[in-house]
């Protein structure tokens, strides 16, 4: 009898830590809840805005704002106009400079004391082309005529297109020159080959009539 009741109580013993054992263990679908909302969080990303949609706002910006000279300013209610043609005011700025130094050449060929007079004068004059600027080019054969250069200034005196007052103004200047100048120093007293003398400057001012302007007053 009371090997009966022992076997029973022993079955009832390995039995407890069984019990026990599945107790602690989670349920198949009360623990799959928690490792989904894990795998579900970090299954979300950060949503990047699409090329459409970034083409869009580029639009809505570009359409805000108009290029002005080198900035972005809100059109609003600003009227943009187009730049004006700079041309008129670079032919203004060409014009008075080169008025500037056609007044500087004359005011040393003029000057009461003037250091290297005639030198100056092409000196104000080096950037001219005699055969497109009359006045110029009367400057120049005058200061010619002043250094004693004789065959130089009627040379250049070619290429010249001047009025009948200009012409007899360089005229009195030829025959002014050609007077102080020894006869072996004449162009047409030269032989071939031969080396002229020295010329005889005139450093006196000029005092005569001034070529007829063109262009800025």
């Amino acid at each position: 009898m009371t090997r009966w009741l022992r076997a029973p109580l022993v079955l009832v013993l390995l039995l407890v830590p069984l019990v026990a054992g599945a107790a602690d263990k989670p349920s198949s679908n009360g623990g799959a809840k928690p490792a989904a909302r894990k795998a579900k969080g970090k299954a979300k990303k950060r949503v990047e805005p699409s090329a459409t949609d970034a083409g869009s706002h580029g639009k809505v910006q570009r359409a805000a704002y108009q290029k002005v000279g080198t900035g972005l300013h809100p059109t609003g209610d600003a009227q943009v106009r187009p730049f004006p043609s700079q041309a008129d005011a670079a032919q203004k700025a060409l014009a008075q400079n080169r008025r500037d130094s056609l007044e500087d050449a004359e005011k040393a060929a003029r000057a009461e004391h003037q250091d290297d007079r005639w030198q100056t004068v092409l000196f104000h004059l080096r950037e001219f082309d005699a055969r497109s600027d009359a006045e110029a080019c009367f400057w120049r054969v005058l200061a010619y005529y002043r250094l004693g250069e004789i065959g130089r200034a009627r040379t250049i005196r070619q290429l010249c297109t001047l009025g009948t007052k200009e012409e007899a103004a360089l005229d009195t200047e030829d025959g002014m020159c050609g007077s102080l100048q020894p006869a072996a120093a004449l162009p047409e007293m030269l032989a071939a080959g031969e080396k002229p003398p020295a010329p005889v400057a005139n450093p006196a001012p000029y005092a005569g009539a001034a070529p007829a302007r063109v262009g800025l007053r």
